[in-house]
């Protein structure tokens, strides 16, 4: 996205005394700060948006830096599965299927799914079943101390899924940034004209 500004009263203040070679600086640092400001906005409404287990989604959003040279500031996920999240669409399995865990998966205390109940995991323990005219990933066997014959339905295997955009940082970054690029622009040009030699 693209954040546009008025800020040619700042150039003809810098030009004014001949330091217009900061305004470089001050533009970078603007748009890293602004950049930052979003970071910590769009991690901060995450925890609305998401069932987070674990922070490495929320450290997943990282920025990268404008420079002198280069004066554009980026916020972005390092996880390419958050791009689907961002703007939606259908999410297609690697293989035949998506694996859809029902309540009879085992969960860990922070509600993730235990390594021996992960699809992969269950082998041969487990087998594909039709049931009430849906495919599901079911177990063989019923576990320890439950009724022989109760069937254990572990996932509900579906040829793709729809994902709602819900990551929502090109909204966040856009309503962040409109409310503060001005005065971080303010106040790197006043640090550019204190530091300058």
């Amino acid at each position: 996205m693209n954040i546009q500004s008025n800020i040619k009263q700042a150039v003809a203040k810098l030009q004014s005394i001949t330091d217009a070679k900061q305004l470089p600086f001050a533009i970078a640092r603007a748009l890293t700060v602004t950049a930052r400001d979003v970071q910590d906005e769009v991690r901060n409404n995450l925890a609305q948006r998401f069932t987070l287990r674990n922070n490495w989604v929320r450290q997943g959003i990282q920025i990268q830096r404008a420079t002198k040279q280069n004066l554009e500031a980026m916020v972005f996920s390092r996880d390419a599965f958050m791009g689907l999240q961002e703007v939606g669409g259908a999410k297609s399995p690697l293989g035949n299927y998506l694996a859809v865990p029902t309540s009879l998966v085992r969960r860990t205390p922070k509600d993730m799914i235990r390594k021996a109940d992960r699809p992969k995991s269950l082998g041969n323990k487990a087998e594909v079943i039709e049931f009430m005219g849906r495919k599901w990933l079911a177990l063989k066997r019923s576990r320890k101390g439950r009724n022989k014959n109760d069937l254990r339905l572990m996932y509900l295997l579906v040829p793709r899924a729809d994902i709602e955009p819900r990551l929502k940082l090109r909204d966040d970054g856009l309503r962040v940034s409109q409310a503060v690029f001005q005065r971080r622009l303010q106040e790197s040009l006043e640090l550019a004209l204190r530091t300058a030699r």
